[in-house]
């Protein structure tokens, strides 16, 4: 039977989850979205061998389950370090490091064909006229480029925001206490795991509206500057 007394007791147990779970979304975003940005720069600058391994890259995170990037990662580096022979032990590392990593580069990844694809729809003729009256390289993506492409891949990039916080609940498998992994200590404890994973499933639900909610005042904003841009 339901036990409702409990399933709202869980709120309070799972709610110290919460930073942890924002920490991974938002440093992971963060540091991916940095890399992606630079990884989309070398791919339209199609240098002929970074090109290449940015393709391969971003093929290998995109095209591969996060859940087993995760697994490589966390089970695979120890073994790869002891198959080269080199002698350092990281078994002393959080898994959380090892989680920030890999959605680090798995954001990238994706950051990387919206980020291209926002830089190619701005219109090649103001980057000529920039560039017909003196600017650098650096100043037409400074000042002509990043702004328009920030504003036209806003929508995107906030919902992959949202994305990538439903995708800290992987982050149980390696087991760093996240939302998801600390309901699977609580639930596993109790033996009540519908009630533990109802609560997890309805704290998700209102971290995604909250976001969804902010985002959606932070686009209507940043409208009513786009025509002084685009």
């Amino acid at each position: 039977m339901f036990d409702i007394a409990y399933f709202l007791d869980t709120a309070i147990i799972l709610l110290p989850s919460l930073p942890i779970t924002f920490f991974i979304a938002f440093l992971s975003f963060l540091f991916g979205g940095f890399l992606g940005f630079f990884l989309a720069l070398g791919k339209l600058y199609n240098i002929f061998i970074i090109n290449k391994f940015i393709i391969i890259f971003v093929s290998f995170f995109r095209a591969t389950p996060l859940l087993v990037q995760l697994l490589m990662f966390y089970y695979g580096i120890p073994i790869f370090l002891k198959m080269l022979e080199i002698d350092i032990d990281i078994s002393g590392i959080d898994a959380i490091y090892y989680a920030l990593i890999v959605f680090s580069l798995y954001a990238s990844a994706y950051l990387c064909e919206i980020f291209r694809s926002a830089i190619l729809s701005v219109d090649k003729g103001q980057l000529d006229a920039a560039r017909s009256i003196g600017m650098n390289e650096f100043q037409v993506l400074r000042r002509i480029v990043f702004p328009q492409a920030l504003m036209l891949t806003l929508p995107n990039l906030l919902n992959f925001f949202i994305l990538q916080l439903k995708n800290t609940s992987l982050c149980s498998i390696i087991t760093v206490p996240e939302l998801m992994g600390l309901a699977d200590i609580e639930s596993a404890r109790s033996s009540k795991f519908l009630e533990v994973y109802f609560m997890a499933a309805l704290m998700y639900w209102g971290m995604c509206v909250l976001l969804e909610t902010l985002f959606f005042k932070l686009e209507k904003i940043s409208q009513k500057y786009r025509k002084n841009y685009i």
